[in-house]
């Protein structure tokens, strides 16, 4: 059986890592919890030693936004050495919650949404999250409404707005759904693909 390390920028991105694991590389486990540096600034502080893991121990899977930025031009800011074989970092655009949105009618239901309202191409919208947010506001189901949204201002996440999306993420996303509306999250999938290969 083989083993991997998942490094996530936020709890969302730890989540759909766990979830992109299991639903591609069934057999592979995390050889320890996944790691979640709560935040980009410490997970760029950290890549160099996640590369040498991958160079010498086992295998990185290391999930983060673009943030609007290019993919391509993250990857050449953030990596400024040789990238191993085994460390693989793969970025959601523009956010995470592009990801979870593109398994449409899971996402709908979970949220309790028409389907019909949720995005079909969630990378090209410019704030995901604040979309996840307008979703919420609708929502049918009034747990979601009051525990996503901030009770001070429903344009902002509330107390639970991770907690609804990773429980979404690990019990109702399917990979191989989502993957079909959004080209990063392909990638991603062909990505781990290789690795079961190798």
């Amino acid at each position: 059986m083989s083993s991997l390390v998942l490094v996530g920028e936020d709890d969302l991105c730890c989540a759909l890592g766990e979830q992109l694991i299991e639903q591609t590389l069934p057999g592979w486990t995390l050889a320890i919890a996944p790691i979640n540096k709560r935040g980009v600034t410490k997970l760029k502080a950290d890549l160099t030693r996640y590369m040498q893991q991958a160079l010498h121990v086992q295998p990185v899977l290391c999930v983060a936004d673009t943030d609007g930025a290019c993919p391509v031009t993250v990857r050449q800011e953030w990596l400024l050495q040789p990238v191993p074989q085994l460390f693989l970092l793969r970025l959601a655009v523009k956010e995470s919650e592009a990801w979870a949105m593109a398994d449409r009618s899971a996402f709908a239901s979970a949220l309790g949404v028409s389907v019909a309202s949720v995005p079909r191409d969630p990378e090209t919208l410019p704030d995901a999250k604040r979309e996840v947010l307008r979703l919420a506001a609708r929502s049918t189901k009034r747990r979601v409404k009051e525990e996503m949204l901030s009770l001070q201002d429903v344009s902002k996440p509330g107390t639970g707005y991770n907690k609804h999306l990773c429980a979404f993420v690990r019990q109702g996303w399917r990979a191989a759904v989502a993957r079909e509306a959004s080209a990063s999250l392909n990638r991603a999938i062909l990505a781990l693909e290789q690795l079961r290969a190798a």
